[in-house]
């Protein structure tokens, strides 16, 4: 008989002399002995102890002739294999289970549990995406108005009402609306034109005037034949505003350079300008300090707004590393190695800048930062305390972004530091915006705004108001109106036409007789300015004649 397994002639052998296959399996299957205790021995009692580190008892050991066993344990042992491979699909279906919500902590908790700075970073730096499209926005609109040095602006201005300490201004004035011409050329510091009051459709009074950065001259015809000056000095310390337009003059001489005819020149140097300054604003965004805060609602003038709270720690560091990041993009940019050779030129180096913004910059503390983020990573609040920059100081200083679409298209100014509470709120949306300014000091109170709307190079003012309490006297004034700009070639008005002007600032006695005696002719032209009430009071009545009687 050839054996089955390994094909050798074991004659009549009840197994085979070389592998041992039993060639007559049915007597041994038969037995029960060489059965039952084999599959007791072999898959249980011993295997298990063997696991536990212990020795197989006696009598569980198989007979001497084990070959008998050994060989018929494997048919019993087949099925072992196969119920562990049923147990494989739920096993995999719970490792699956587990690497899917690893997958999910691994991606969307752990960064803010381990970079709690991630959406902060990415609000800051959406500031650098904002700043570039403001800037492409900026060219294309450039493109539908006059862009010049020399600009004229003329428009009308009316008085809609006025109120002041409780009476109407109509008891006090005819003349209810302005009209005005103003040329201005930046790159000489030059400027003139008309202003006049209106009666209805009549003109009341004219005043042209000219400047030449250091004087300026006018002429009111209606009134006086002569010509007056005054310092612009003078007339800043008289007005007392804070305001010197010649000192307007480093800065507007630049723009004699820049051919306005074609702004489109301009973009490639501006938008590569801007991108420097955007990665400058990375750069700030990777240097700062965050800790995050909260997940709460932010109750603003905008309605509701989830949003994620920020706490940011600017450092002096990370304001001198972005600032050396945008000075080393400066120069290195290809678009405007033109404009950085010539600073280099004119003293001022890529190491010189470096060191006056360090040397600015010494003394600068940590300031700490509260920042509202929304579900956008979109910045909607920067608040700061006011004892951060001043210890003494109580209160805060803060800016909202709250646009739906575009989050600067309605932003909100707001201080409110000890006894002075500011808020400045502007909005935009098409072609329409609208200001508004409160403030508050103790009692006393402004508040300030207007409606405008645009088409073309016209501004439209639909309105304009005013209403305060300060000093003990209220004001309560609506004004409406336009203005458009354009260019022009050439001033109307030069120093030639107010020659001989009287010096305001000192009179001669006969000058001021010459004056007073040109205001009694002309006296009747302010009775279509004022009331009739109000010029009887300020001039001691009028004649049938037209002359008058002044109450001095």
């Amino acid at each position: 008989m050839f054996c089955t397994k390994c094909g050798y002639n074991a004659g009549t052998a009840k197994f085979c002399p070389k592998c041992g296959n039993p060639l007559n399996p049915q007597p041994v299957q038969e037995t029960p002995v060489q059965n039952e205790p084999v599959v007791q021995t072999v898959q249980s009692e011993p295997v298990v102890q063997q696991q536990f580190g212990t020795q197989p008892q006696s009598g569980a050991v198989p007979p001497v002739n084990a070959d008998v066993p050994r060989y018929q344990e494997a048919p019993p042992m087949q099925p072992q294999p196969r119920k562990k491979k049923k147990k494989w699909p739920i096993v995999v279906a719970i490792i699956a289970v587990i690497a899917a919500a690893a997958a999910v902590i691994g991606f969307v908790v752990l960064p803010n549990v381990l970079s709690p700075d991630k959406h902060a970073k990415a609000a800051i730096k959406k500031l650098g995406t904002g700043l570039e499209n403001t800037a492409s926005s900026a060219f294309d609109n450039m493109s539908f108005t006059s862009v010049s040095d020399k600009s004229q602006i003329t428009g009308t201005l009316k008085i809609d009402t006025a109120t002041i300490d409780g009476e109407k201004y109509s008891d006090y004035i005819k003349a209810d609306t302005v009209t005005y011409d103003i040329q201005m050329d930046a790159s000489t510091e030059k400027m003139a034109g008309e202003i006049k009051l209106q009666n209805g459709s009549a003109t009341a009074l004219t005043a042209t005037f000219y400047s030449d950065g250091n004087n300026m001259y006018f002429k009111v015809p209606e009134l006086f034949s002569e010509s007056f000056v005054i310092s612009l000095a003078q007339l800043e310390d008289e007005i007392d505003s804070g305001f010197s337009y010649g000192s307007m003059g480093s800065i507007s001489k630049y723009f004699s350079s820049i051919d306005t005819s074609n702004i489109e020149l301009y973009r490639e140097p501006v938008n590569a300008a801007v991108k420097c300054v955007v990665k400058g604003i990375n750069t700030f965004a990777e240097e700062c300090e965050y800790k995050k805060g909260d997940k709460l609602t932010y109750n603003s003038d905008n309605g509701d707004i989830k949003v994620s709270e920020y706490s940011i720690t600017i450092t002096k560091d990370a304001v001198i590393k972005a600032c050396e990041t945008v000075i080393d993009e400066l120069y290195a940019s290809k678009d405007l190695s033109s404009y950085m050779t010539l600073l280099t030129m004119a003293g001022v180096s890529q190491t010189t800048i470096k060191s006056s913004i360090e040397s600015s910059l010494s003394d600068m503390q940590p300031v700490t930062i509260s920042m509202y983020v929304n579900k956008k990573d979109e910045i909607v609040r920067l608040a700061i305390d006011a004892a951060d920059y001043n210890t003494s100081e109580k209160g805060f200083i803060a800016m909202s972004f709250l646009g739906n679409d575009n989050p600067f298209e309605y932003v909100v100014i707001e201080a409110d530091v000890d006894d002075i509470n500011m808020k400045y709120t502007v909005r935009t949306q098409d072609n329409k915006a609208a200001l508004a300014l409160e403030m508050t000091q103790n009692k006393e109170y402004i508040k300030a705004g207007a409606e405008l709307s645009a088409s073309g190079t016209t501004v439209k003012i639909d309105n304009l108001y005013v209403n305060s309490n300060i000093d003990g006297s209220n004001i309560d004034m609506k004004l409406s109106g336009e203005a458009t700009q354009k260019e022009f070639s050439k001033l109307k008005y030069s120093a030639s036409d107010y020659s001989g002007a009287y010096n305001l600032a000192n009179l001669t006695d006969t000058q001021s007789t010459t004056l007073a005696y040109e205001l009694m002719k002309n006296l009747n032209v302010l009775s279509n300015v004022f009331s009739d009430n109000l010029y009887n009071e300020l001039f001691n009545g009028k004649s049938s004649s037209g002359s008058a009687r002044l109450g001095f």
